[in-house]
């Protein structure tokens, strides 16, 4: 009789090499999908929290401030000089305060600033404005000025929209 031996097999099939590819295909469409979600959700919870902190600031300052002594914790734009209690504060100052001295970055384009003087734009998705006394702060939560949550301050205390 003779002797029959089976020679091992060595390497991959065409087959075989296609389904994982076709594995790899679906697991990695499905990973950059839900990537995307959890970036853009990330982005607007970043943006919410600085609008927060804004308004927790602006109310702590008026606070602090309200006795008419003292300073804000706030400069003159471009200076070291803290405004006084007694002084006028504008936006200009608040908005450089937080981008330059907090370093807020707009988390939809980090290479800029993440709060203006006036409304939100394309470039800044927090605006922060005063009129008569009274603040406005304005957020573009999404990025794409669809949804714009504001605060003022009315009398004094800066209520805010609820997210």
């Amino acid at each position: 009789m003779k002797n029959l031996s089976l020679k091992a097999k060595k390497g991959f099939s065409l087959i075989e090499l296609l389904v994982v590819i076709a594995i790899i295909g679906i697991l990695s469409a499905v990973g950059i999908t839900t990537y995307s979600g959890y970036t853009a959700n990330a982005k607007k919870q970043a943006t919410t929290a600085m609008y927060s902190q804004i308004v927790s600031l602006l109310n702590a300052e008026t606070a602090k401030c309200a006795s008419g002594s003292g300073n804000y914790v706030f400069t003159d734009a471009g200076t070291t000089t803290a405004v006084a209690c007694t002084g006028t504060l504008g936006a200009d100052d608040v908005a450089e305060y937080f981008n330059d001295d907090l370093g807020m970055k707009n988390p939809y384009k980090t290479d800029q600033n993440a709060v203006r003087s006036g409304d939100p734009n394309a470039t800044s998705p927090i605006g922060v404005s005063v009129s008569s006394g009274a603040w406005t702060i304005k957020a573009d939560i999404d990025g794409n000025a669809t949804s714009t949550y504001t605060a003022n301050t009315g009398d004094k205390s800066i209520t805010t929209a609820k997210y």
